[in-house]
């Protein structure tokens, strides 16, 4: 992707459901893997949501949490759209 830091920009709902995680390890977890998009916007363990144009999801929490991302490529931003349990992560995402 380039070298160089990207901006993140973590959106409402999104920020809502990381304060809303059941553990703060969780939390912090999930915003390791945040601080750590600037660097490296589509690290190797993000997997491309099919039918969503530069979106992605990556792993926490033994893999039972996600956190779902659009990387702008343009303006070199990472916008979190969702973080959560994988069951429940996807519900009324939009493309």
């Amino acid at each position: 992707m380039g070298s160089g830091k990207w901006t993140t920009k973590i959106e409402r709902g999104a920020q809502r459901q990381l304060e809303s995680l059941p553990r703060p390890d969780l939390v912090k977890e999930a915003a390791e893997v945040i601080d750590d998009l600037a660097y490296d916007p589509i690290p190797s363990g993000a997997i491309a949501m099919r039918g969503y144009n530069n979106m992605y999801r990556l792993r926490f929490g033994s893999d039972a949490y996600r956190i779902v991302d659009r990387a702008d490529c343009t303006n070199r931003r990472i916008i979190i759209r969702a973080v959560g349990p994988r069951a429940t992560v996807y519900s009324g995402m939009k493309r």
